[in-house]
C-alpha cells in the first residue's frame, strides 16, 4: 500500500489493508524462518520425516494465526460508520478481493464503482450486489434522467441494433455531460467577452 493510497482511503478500510498486510507479512516471516530451520524435510528417511512433521506443524500455526488476524480486521468493518463498508463487510465476505478493491476506492460515487466494476471485468457480481446494497439503504439509488436526456437514451436505443446495458447507457450519460459542460463553458466565455453597452 502506497502512502498515497494510505491517505485516500476511510480510516477503517487503511486499518483493514493494514492489518491484512500485516498478517501475511508476519506468516511470511514464520514460514521463511521454518524453511531455513527445517533444509532436510524433503525425503523419506526418519530424520526428513521429523523435519517435515516439525515444518509442517510451525507453518501451520502460522497459518492459523494469520487467518484469525484477517478474519478480526474483517470483523472490525462490521463497527464503521460508513453504511457501505458495513454492508460491505456483512454481506461480501465471500468475494474477500472484491471487496477490497471496492472499499479501497471509497469514498465513492455509485458511477465511480460502476466504472471500477467494469474495468475488473465483474459487472455481473457487482450489478446483483449493487442492487442489494440499495435495497438496503447502503447506497444511494440511481438518480432518474430528465426527460431530456432519457429521450436521448432511448433514441440510441431505437437506432441500435438492440437496447443498451447499464454500463453504456452510463458511458453515454458521461458524453453527455461533458458535452453540457463543454456548452456551459462556452456560453460563459461569450458572455464574459461581449463588451458591455454603453447607454445614455
Amino acid at each position: 500500500m502506497t502512502e498515497q493510497e494510505a491517505r485516500e482511503m476511510l480510516p477503517e478500510v487503511r486499518a483493514y489493508v493494514e492489518a491484512m498486510e500485516a498478517a501475511s507479512a508476519e506468516e511470511g516471516k514464520v514460514r521463511q524462518a521454518a524453511n531455513a530451520r527445517y533444509p532436510q524435510r524433503f525425503g523419506w528417511d526418519e530424520e526428513a520425516q521429523r523435519q517435515m512433521g516439525a515444518h509442517n506443524q510451525v507453518t501451520g500455526e502460522a497459518y492459523r494465526v494469520r487467518i484469525q488476524a484477517q478474519n478480526d480486521a474483517w470483523s472490525a468493518l462490521k463497527t464503521s460508520s460508513d453504511p457501505l463498508v458495513r454492508w460491505i463487510a456483512e454481506n461480501c465476505a465471500e468475494y474477500p478481493d472484491h471487496a477490497k478493491q471496492v472499499l479501497t476506492a471509497l469514498p465513492a460515487t455509485p458511477g465511480e464503482l460502476d466504472a471500477l466494476a467494469e474495468q475488473g471485468g465483474w459487472c455481473g457480481v457487482w450489478d446483483a450486489f449493487r442492487q442489494r446494497a440499495i435495497d438496503a439503504g447502503a447506497l444511494p439509488g440511481p438518480v432518474p434522467p430528465s426527460p431530456a436526456r432519457k429521450a436521448v437514451l432511448d433514441r440510441i436505443d431505437r437506432e441500435g441494433c438492440c437496447p443498451m446495458g447499464a454500463a453504456s447507457r452510463r458511458r453515454i450519460g458521461e458524453a453527455l455531460d461533458a458535452l453540457i459542460q463543454e456548452a456551459l463553458t462556452s456560453a460563459e466565455s461569450v458572455t464574459e467577452a461581449r463588451p458591455a453597452e454603453v447607454t445614455g
